[in-house]
């Protein structure tokens, strides 16, 4: 729980306030990602929905041990990603997988009070159609 005894309300106040500075970025800005390793040898571009757009062996690379060169590329891959995170103000403070869960238990929260007001109006109507 946070602070102010509020989680729901303060993480849908973050989410709402990343997207908002996401939605204010200029039109002519793209995001992306780029992370480079094994001393530039291997790049790695990271599209906005976090799909790879690229993947640049230098030739080099070749003679490296496979086990090496999986390691240059995933550090490559997660520099990417990052730059990518970092690149949408507001995101960095907002762990999604806390997000994912909050908005599910608010969701079934929201849910269940929906129906408990249903059932509600449901009654009020059967007993203004009894008079």
């Amino acid at each position: 729980m946070h602070k102010n005894g509020h989680p729901i309300g303060e993480m849908l106040t973050q989410a709402i306030q990343a997207l908002e500075q996401a939605a204010e970025a200029p039109a002519d800005v793209v995001l992306r990602g780029d992370g480079v390793a094994a001393d530039g040898q291997v790049r790695v571009v990271a599209g906005p929905d976090g799909r790879l757009r690229e993947l640049s062996l230098n030739p080099r690379v070749m003679r490296m041990a496979s086990e090496d060169l999986a390691r240059e590329i995933l550090a490559a891959v997660n520099a990417a990603l990052d730059d990518l995170r970092a690149s949408v103000p507001g995101l960095e403070g907002i762990d999604p997988q806390l997000l994912a869960r909050t908005m599910g238990g608010a969701h079934a929260g929201v849910m269940g009070r929906l129906e408990e007001f249903a059932d509600g109006v449901e009654l009020v109507v059967r007993r203004l159609e009894e008079r």
